[in-house]
């Protein structure tokens, strides 16, 4: 039987057809069909009420972001607030941008083991906003201070001064403070506190690091014995010297500043430091390293085609011989657990005898490894001798599909479309992103005030009730309505990313099934620069289908981010059980059958585009009878699908890769790695320049992606509406399609040969007999 050809039977005046493209039953003869009323005779508005539902979801989008941009602060991400609650470098603090933790005492007693139950962690720790970090004292005799603020609102400052008198004398005026403040600050209570450990500036907050200066503390106790006379000894509020804890205090600021949600702050701020590498690395070399993929696939497709097969097989083969070697069967390369310079004399040497190598356990997996290898290497090598044919036609439908590019050269400056839309929006999503995350109100946090206990034993005047002067920490706190904010926020980026790549797919299919059904060309009628291919679908496709991409669209987001939101609760569970296995196992489950999930639906979508592109019909009822052309042809659909969809990875693949690696070179430049503009880590940059560059990458090789199947669709949609027989395809195709069609016709017309000659045999034996 041929490609196309179908056997008939009549049944009540009715004809009934099928063959590869499916099958086709209509009243007599079939109804000879134009381009037209093929295309348009069932085209409407489709999907309206999602359509409303995504409009309706966007204006509370925008909402959101509004209402981020009022009442967000993105610096309080990076720098902090100090021991009023105010936020450094803003208001009056404007310029002092580096938080300082004045008490290293209230440092220690912050760690967990040291708190004795107590409600009491870093946050509360004493902080003050600073130009830069403290130095120690160099000079004989001599001790520095960080004071607090001239003008602080608990009445402990030194009102005499002005902000800037107290930037330009380093933050200290201890020596004009009376006698009974002198002695409180050198307890650590304040108002001044001694610098007498070294400190560097990490993500804009002082770290600890070095040894206490010598010539500093010699100073503080010298002039701790003159102010506090018989008081001395209680002056220390521990029992043991700073010189002993440098190494616990720099590894707790640096917990505090290693915290997930303070690396995730950091993180949001490198965006607006390396905004450059994230336009250039994420958006121009993208662009223009997918029009060189796009070059290459449209004059090098038949000999990539094959040396993908070629190479798959090569490497299967090799790699089941270097197993057999490994595993000793082949040479004398097999592995053994010998270390040293004496190796060789001990394993097949002089001592073989009696010596027993441990990894011949090793030698009896990789057997069984080479086994499996070969079994699976002679299966693939037999399956790609029988898909060498449907490969053929794998190659000629991409042919087809470039020669459908090239026929309407907009087509491949339309993908620039979607990706400056999805780049505005993304820079608004990001925008607005760490606005909503820095909108929280800065409020103090709960914590016991207990004698003997911080913060209350570092209180000039203490107090178990909150004052101005003894008081808990504070930090920014999200409401309730502000995480449901934030999630409803992350899901517009699923939603709003997706309805953009259905529309992509809608207009690229409008397009390319225009050019098959018009048999290879897009006729004089669509030409210039208003009536191009490209623009017609767009029009077409936005007025009728909107609704249908915004479904299709809202499948895949909410897929995605329940996706998000199991990943969230597994990595919360796995903290509490890290070494439960059931758990693991059961969430790597949950979580690949949602992966697996979305791919079936995101392949669904693609294919029901299609068909709404060539039938203008709901989304729902498309995508069923794209399931069923797919399924009445899946093997040449396979063949197709697994030679395009390779060379299309492969270049999203390569652009991304490339484009995350130049990214890295540029962070590495000095302008990224020091000064104000310093990046706390490449990665995340990185990271989003390679997700980015794949999905640049991804709407450029959807271009030749849509055209592969957009072609194969239109031909078995074809061969259904006409008894099998395609009347619309493009030359080429039905070239290759056509020799393939012979040659089953030829080896049909043999097997019916040979069973005819085995019946007359079985006939003339039994009358001989």
């Amino acid at each position: 039987r041929g490609l196309c050809a179908t056997p008939s039977v009549a049944r009540t005046g009715r004809l009934i057809t099928m063959g590869i493209c499916g099958t086709s039953e209509e009243d007599g003869e079939p109804k000879e069909e134009t381009v037209e009323t093929i295309m348009n005779k069932n085209r409407r508005c489709t999907d309206i009420l999602f359509l409303l539902i995504f409009f309706a979801f966007m204006v509370g989008l925008f909402a959101a972001g509004i209402y981020g941009f009022a009442n967000g602060d993105p610096r309080i991400l990076i720098y902090g607030t100090d021991y009023q609650g105010d936020l450094c470098d803003s208001g009056h603090l404007d310029g002092l941008k580096t938080r300082y933790w004045v008490n290293p005492y209230e440092i220690i007693s912050s760690i967990p083991s040291t708190t004795k139950s107590k409600r009491y962690n870093f946050r509360d720790v004493k902080s003050i906003c600073l130009d830069a970090c403290p130095i120690t004292a160099t000079e004989k005799d001599t001790v520095h201070w960080v004071c607090n603020y001239p003008d602080s609102r608990d009445g402990y400052g030194y009102s005499a001064w002005t902000t800037d008198t107290w930037r330009a004398n380093k933050y200290d005026y201890f020596s004009l403070l009376n006698a009974t403040l002198q002695k409180t600050s050198l307890q650590y209570k304040g108002p001044c506190y001694p610098v007498l450990l070294p400190t560097v500036n990490n993500y804009q907050s002082c770290t600890y690091f070095g040894t206490v200066s010598n010539t500093s503390e010699a100073a503080f106790t010298k002039l701790a014995q003159e102010k506090l006379g018989a008081d001395y000894s209680s002056s220390w509020p521990e029992d043991y010297p700073l010189s002993s804890v440098v190494g616990t205090l720099s590894s707790t600021v640096s917990d505090f500043l290693s915290a997930p949600l303070a690396i995730m702050e950091r993180y949001v701020d490198d965006f607006a430091q390396g905004w450059a590498v994230c336009l250039v690395m994420g958006f121009f070399i993208p662009v223009a390293l997918s029009f060189m993929w796009l070059f290459i696939l449209r004059y090098f497709t038949g000999i990539f085609a094959y040396l993908i097969v070629l190479a798959v097989n090569v490497g299967a083969i090799l790699c089941t011989i270097f197993l057999y070697m490994k595993a000793g069967i082949i040479g004398s390369d097999a592995i053994d657990a010998a270390i040293g310079s004496d190796a060789e004399s001990v394993v097949g040497g002089t001592y073989s005898g009696s010596y027993t190598d441990p990894s011949k356990d090793n030698e009896d997996v990789l057997k069984y490894c080479a086994i499996i290898a070969t079994i699976f290497t002679v299966l693939f090598l037999f399956f790609s001798l029988l898909m060498l044919r449907r490969i053929a036609i794998a190659v000629a439908v991409i042919k087809v599909a470039t020669q459908a590019i090239a026929g309407a050269p907009s087509v491949v400056f339309f993908p620039v479309v979607p990706v400056l839309a999805s780049l505005g929006f993304g820079a608004y999503w990001v925008a607005a992103a760490v606005y909503l995350f820095s909108s929280g109100n800065i409020e103090m946090q709960k914590c016991d005030l207990v004698a003997d206990f911080p913060p209350y034993k570092y209180c000039i005047e203490p107090s178990v009730n909150s004052t101005l002067n003894c008081h808990c920490g504070y930090k920014a706190e999200m409401d309730e309505p502000l995480q449901y904010m934030l999630l409803y926020h992350l899901f517009g980026l699923l939603w709003t990313t997706q309805f953009l790549q259905a529309m992509t797919y809608l207009v690229l299919a409008s397009v390319f099934a225009t050019y098959y059904f018009r048999g290879g060309t897009y006729g004089s009628d669509l030409s210039g620069w208003i009536n191009t291919p490209v623009i017609q679908s767009m029009r077409k496709m936005s007025w009728y289908h909107s609704g249908s991409a915004a479904l299709g669209s809202l499948m895949v987001a909410i897929l995605q981010f329940i996706r998000i939101i199991v990943a969230y609760m597994v990595n919360k569970m796995k903290a509490m059980e890290k070494d439960n296995v059931v758990l693991k196992y059961a969430a790597c489950c949950v979580q690949y059958c949602l992966w697996y999930l979305q791919k079936v639906i995101e392949w669904l979508n693609r294919n029901a585009y299609i068909l709404i592109a060539i039938e203008g019909r709901s989304f729902c009822f498309s995508a069923f009878e794209a399931i069923a052309l797919i399924f009445n042809n899946i093997l040449t659909v396979g063949a197709v699908n697994v030679v395009g969809d390779t060379l299309l990875f492969l270049g999203k693949l390569s652009i991304s890769l490339l484009s995350g690696f130049l990214a890295f070179l540029m962070l590495d430049r000095p302008e990224y790695t020091t000064g104000d503009n310093k990046v706390s880590s490449p990665l995340f940059i990185v990271l989003f320049v390679v997700v980015f560059a794949f999905v640049i990458a991804g709407l450029f090789m959807s271009v030749v992606e849509m055209a592969i199947d957009t072609v194969l669709l239109s031909f078995c949609k074809d061969c259904k509406l006409h008894s099998g027989k395609p009347k619309f395809a493009p030359p080429l195709l039905e070239a290759v399609l056509g020799k393939a069609g012979e040659e089953g016709k030829a080896r049909t017309k043999a097997r019916a040969e040979r069973a005819a000659d085995k019946a007359f045999k079985a006939q003339e034996a039994a009358n001989n007999a």
